[in-house]
């Protein structure tokens, strides 16, 4: 890890779905390689919950200088949290639990001036109806993410270059990247989003 364990470039800066080994690994692999000082896991470990995190205080209007500061604190306190989480499988749920938490603490902070809310006192039992839609809406988005990064190597990074990436490429552009005659791209995109949509149903959040 880096000096101070969190360095990590802005979400809204990264690419697409990178073809790290460790992008395959469980969370719980994942956290026992970052607590043996792992660098490399603890970036696939932040690239892999970066746009959850980050996307949690931009639902609350945070401008994108602020989200980035609650992204930082966030990162900070999953880094210190790492020795002791016992349910690694609930890692999305805390997360958004502690996005919420800051979110939250930002948003009193704005309208109590000069008055700084810590983490701590964002109780998540006084959130709102709104602001437990908004998370909702958060999880389904990090479900999704999910589901493309189960895929097989190849269909994940197609369904990254033309669903995520930004500016999105040209069909004949992206067969050239993939070594393909463009007709030929479109049955294997077919084929991708076959196993994708089979994801989403494993996910429950696809009609059967």
């Amino acid at each position: 890890m880096t000096e101070s364990g969190t360095d990590a470039a802005a979400p809204e800066r990264r690419g697409r779905v990178s073809g790290r080994a460790e992008d395959g690994w469980t969370d719980a692999r994942l956290v026992e390689a970052c607590l043996s000082g792992n660098q490399a896991a603890w970036a696939a470990l932040v690239e892999r919950y970066a746009r959850l995190i980050y996307s949690v205080p931009r639902r609350y209007q945070a401008t994108p200088e602020d989200a980035e500061d609650i992204f930082q604190t966030v990162c900070l306190e999953l880094y210190n949290a790492l020795p002791r989480l016992r349910k690694v499988d609930s890692l999305r749920s805390w997360l958004m639990t502690v996005a919420s938490h800051a979110s939250l603490a930002w948003k009193t902070a704005r309208t109590r001036r000069g008055h700084v809310v810590d983490v701590d006192d964002a109780d998540p039992v006084r959130l709102s109806t709104v602001d437990r839609d908004l998370l909702e809406d958060v999880e389904r988005d990090q479900l999704v993410r999910d589901a493309v990064r189960s895929l097989p190597e190849r269909c994940r990074e197609l369904v990254g270059i033309l669903f995520f990436e930004q500016p999105p490429r040209s069909y004949k552009e992206v067969a050239a990247h993939f070594g393909l005659a463009v007709g030929s791209l479109g049955f294997i995109r077919g084929r991708c989003l076959q196993k994708l949509q089979k994801a989403l149903r494993e996910a429950g959040i696809a009609r059967a």
